[in-house]
């Protein structure tokens, strides 16, 4: 058996399973579609990350006033998350002298990591340093925050092989997994 893993933006992922060139993808925030079968999906809190000895760590939840007094690492408009903010909290960007922009998702995560600043990112992007205790993750409390979502998909037109099946099913269980353990990770912290 070979297996190839690619690492790429929502929009791509999406056109490379429709196009035929990838078998299986986990997609952030994927819109229904009727030519896309989802095998799996789970919402993640639409949140922040920032380092344990941040000042804003130290609250179970933040609302966007809050994190926006402090300079903030953004993800590119590649990104979905990004997308998503524009669409919904513009004002957030206001002062662009209080935003470092990059399409980087490790550079954000060291950014905060660092210290020196609050990152838009999911729980399970962030996961392996949630686990670590290297970053925290804080859920946006204000109304309408609305959560992301990731998803397991296939083709919905496309038979899916054993093979396929079996690989479907190990990546479903592998985010399902470090899910439960950077919230668990999150709440051990909180305690």
């Amino acid at each position: 058996m070979s297996l190839e893993v690619e690492v790429a933006s929502p929009d791509d992922a999406l056109t490379s399973l429709l196009a035929g060139s990838a078998d299986v993808a986990a997609i952030f925030n994927l819109m229904p579609r009727r030519d896309i079968h989802v095998h799996w999906s789970a919402e993640l809190p639409f949140g922040c990350v920032v380092a344990p000895d941040y000042a804003l760590a130290r609250s179970e939840t933040v609302s966007l006033q809050e994190v926006v007094a402090h300079p903030i690492a953004l993800q590119s408009k590649a990104l979905m998350i990004r997308r998503y903010l524009d669409a919904r909290y513009g004002w957030l960007f206001a002062d662009p002298h209080k935003a470092l922009v990059t399409n980087s998702l490790q550079l954000v995560k060291q950014l905060a990591r660092g210290g020196s600043y609050v990152a838009f990112t999911s729980e399970l992007d962030a996961a392996p340093e949630i686990i670590a205790g290297t970053l925290v993750f804080l859920p946006v409390r204000d109304k309408g925050a609305e959560p992301q979502t990731v998803s397991v998909a296939i083709d919905a037109k496309k038979p899916l092989s054993r093979i396929g099946r079996i690989v479907v099913d190990m990546l479903t269980n592998e985010i399902m997994a470090s899910l439960q353990h950077a919230r668990a990770a999150g709440r051990d912290a909180i305690k």
